[in-house]
C-alpha cells in the first residue's frame, strides 16, 4: 500500500529560513516514519505566488492532495505545522476530506505547558529575558497566545505583530525587566519576513523602538522549525494520526 504524508506550512520566501526550519522537519517525519513518502505544501497563497514568479513551483495544500491521490496513494496523512488552530489550519482541514489532519503546534493545554517550558529554558540560556513575537490573528484562536502568557515564566514575554496583542500593551511591564536586557525571538515556525523586518529590522521595528526606550537588545533569529524539541513535538502528533 502506497503510504503519503503532505506535511503542510504556512511557507516563506527567505531560502535560509526554508533550509534551517521548514525542510528539517520534513526530515524528521521521513526519518520517523519511512514507510511512507513526505511530501510538501505550503498554505500561503501570497508565498506560493511569489515563488512560482521566482520559478520555484510549491503546491498548495489543495492541489498535493489531490496530486498524491491521483499518483495512487491509498493512505493520505495530512501534517500541520502550524503553530495555533487559526485561518490556515481552517483551510487544511476544509480541504481534507477523509484524510486525517494532525493538530498545530499549540493545540491544548498539554502543549501550552510544555512550550511555556521550553521557552523558559531558552531565556536561562541567554540569561536575560526573553521577548517573543507571535504572529498575532483576528482568528479566534488568537486566544491561544493569552492561554500561552499565563503559563510563561517571569523571564518570557509576549506580544503579537498582527492582532490585538502587540507590543505597546506590554511596554509597561518590560520597563521592569532586569537591567532593561532582552533577548528578541520569533515565536513562529521560520525567521522570515515578520523576524527580520518587523522584530530586528532598522526601519520601526521593535528592536529600534525598544532601543529608543534605552533597552539592551540581543537577537535570536531563529525559527522554531530549528529547534529539535518542537520537531519531535510535530513528529509526535504526526504519529497521532498515523497509528489511527
Amino acid at each position: 500500500m502506497k503510504r503519503a504524508i503532505i506535511a503542510v506550512s504556512f511557507g516563506t520566501t527567505h531560502a535560509d529560513a526554508e533550509e534551517s526550519c521548514i525542510r528539517p522537519v520534513e526530515d524528521a517525519l521521513r526519518a520517523a516514519f519511512p514507510e511512507w513518502d513526505v511530501f510538501r505544501a505550503w498554505t500561503s497563497r501570497i508565498i506560493v505566488k511569489r515563488m512560482k514568479a521566482r520559478g520555484v513551483d510549491i503546491e498548495n495544500e489543495a492541489e498535493a492532495l489531490a496530486r498524491v491521490r491521483a499518483e495512487g496513494y491509498e493512505k493520505v496523512a495530512l501534517v500541520s505545522t502550524h503553530i495555533i488552530p487559526g485561518q490556515e489550519y481552517d483551510r487544511l482541514r476544509a480541504c481534507a476530506g477523509n484524510a486525517p489532519v494532525s493538530a498545530p503546534l499549540l493545540s491544548d493545554d498539554g502543549d501550552l505547558d510544555w512550550m511555556a517550558g521550553l521557552l523558559g529554558d531558552i531565556a536561562r540560556q541567554e540569561g536575560r529575558t526573553l521577548l517573543l513575537m507571535g504572529h498575532g490573528t483576528e482568528h479566534a484562536a488568537n486566544a491561544t497566545y493569552l492561554r500561552l502568557r499565563e503559563r510563561l515564566p517571569k523571564t518570557v514575554k509576549l506580544a503579537c505583530v498582527e492582532g490585538d496583542l502587540g507590543l505597546d500593551g506590554i511596554l509597561d511591564d518590560l520597563e521592569a525587566v532586569p537591567g532593561k536586557k532582552l533577548t528578541l525571538m520569533p515565536l513562529m515556525l521560520v525567521a522570515g519576513d515578520h523576524a527580520k523586518n518587523d522584530l530586528a529590522g532598522d526601519d520601526d521595528s521593535w528592536r529600534t523602538r525598544l532601543e529608543a526606550r534605552g533597552f539592551d537588545i540581543a537577537l535570536r533569529l531563529t525559527g522554531l522549525g530549528s529547534i529539535p524539541e518542537v520537531r519531535q513535538k510535530l513528529v509526535d502528533k504526526a504519529g497521532t494520526i498515523l497509528q489511527a
